[in-house]
C-alpha cells in the first residue's frame, strides 16, 4: 500500500518517525510534513507567504507551511503521479478529543485527505501532567493492530478516523471503543505571565464534558482507545427552520 504520512509537529519529530518505522517494511511510505511546529493551526493555509519544499531523504520532504499545505503540495505536486492509497497524520503527542478536534492540525491534515477522497486517519496519544512523555510505542501497537484488521479498507468514504490512545503501556489498554466526539462544558484557561498583559494557555487540565456517555473523552479516561468517525461534509443533518425564502430579485 502507498501511504502518505504527515503531522503538525514537524517532519523530524518522534511521533512521525515512529509511524515511518512501523509501516516502512510492509508499505511504500511517502512523507510530506511541516518544517516547523504547527500545532493548533487547524485547517489554515499559508496563502500569503511562499513555501519552500526541502527534500530530507528518500521520499521525504519538509514544507515551510501548515499541515493542510503539506497535504495539498503532496497530492498536487510531490505525488501527482503516485496517488496514495492511505493518509495517516500523527502520531500527535497529546490527545485530540472533543472541541480540540476543531483546532487540531493533525485532524485537519487527515480531513484534507478525505476531501480528496483518500482514506485518512489521524492518530494521537494522550499526554498528561503525570505522564508527559508520549507513549508512541502504545500508539504504534494500536495502529498495527488496526491495520491487521484492514481498518484502511473499512473506513466509510468521506469520513476521517480519529484515533486517540491512552497514556498507558500496551498491556494497560482496556479495549477499543467506537465513540462520539464530546463537547467540553468549559474552555481551556489562561495563565497570566504578566497580569493583564501577557497570557499563555494552560495545558494538561481535565475539562468537564457536557454528555460523557460513549464519548472520546470518557473512553480515554477509562484507558480505552477511542475510535471516532468524523465527517468531512460539514452540512448539518438538522432540519432547516421554516423560513419564507425568495427566489431572487428585489
Amino acid at each position: 500500500m502507498r501511504i502518505l504520512l504527515t503531522n503538525d509537529d514537524g517532519y523530524d519529530q518522534p511521533g512521525l518517525i515512529a509511524l515511518e518505522n512501523l509501516l516502512k517494511h510492509d508499505h511504500e511510505i511517502w512523507v510530506v510534513a511541516p518544517l516547523h511546529h504547527c500545532s493548533g493551526t487547524s485547517h489554515a493555509l499559508g496563502l500569503y507567504s511562499s513555501m519552500e519544499l526541502r527534500e530530507e531523504g528518500f521520499r521525504k520532504w519538509a514544507l515551510e507551511g501548515t499541515p493542510t499545505d503539506c497535504v495539498k503540495v503532496a497530492l498536487m505536486e510531490v505525488m501527482k503521479d503516485n496517488r496514495p492509497d492511505l493518509l495517516i497524520s500523527g502520531i500527535n503527542p497529546g490527545a485530540n478529543l472533543a472541541n480540540n478536534v476543531f483546532y487540531s492540525g493533525t485532524v485537519a491534515a487527515a480531513t484534507e485527505g478525505a476531501l480528496w477522497d483518500i482514506t485518512s486517519i489521524a492518530i494521537s496519544v494522550q499526554v498528561t501532567s503525570s505522564t508527559p512523555k508520549p507513549f508512541f510505542g502504545t500508539a504504534s501497537f494500536v495502529l498495527e493492530s488496526l491495520m491487521k484488521k484492514d481498518i484502511a479498507g473499512k473506513i466509510p468514504e468521506g469520513t476521517i478516523l480519529n484515533i486517540n490512545v491512552p497514556a498507558v503501556e500496551p498491556d494497560g489498554i482496556e479495549g477499543m471503543k467506537w465513540t462520539k466526539m464530546a463537547r467540553f462544558a468549559a474552555d481551556m484557561s489562561f495563565r497570566q505571565l504578566e497580569p493583564g498583559r501577557v497570557f499563555s494557555y494552560d495545558r494538561y487540565r481535565s475539562l468537564p464534558v457536557v454528555d460523557p456517555l460513549d464519548s472520546d473523552v470518557d473512553a480515554i479516561s477509562r484507558s480505552m482507545v477511542s475510535l471516532t468517525l468524523l465527517d468531512s461534509n460539514r452540512t448539518s443533518s438538522a432540519v432547516p427552520p421554516d423560513l419564507e425564502l425568495t427566489d431572487g430579485g428585489s
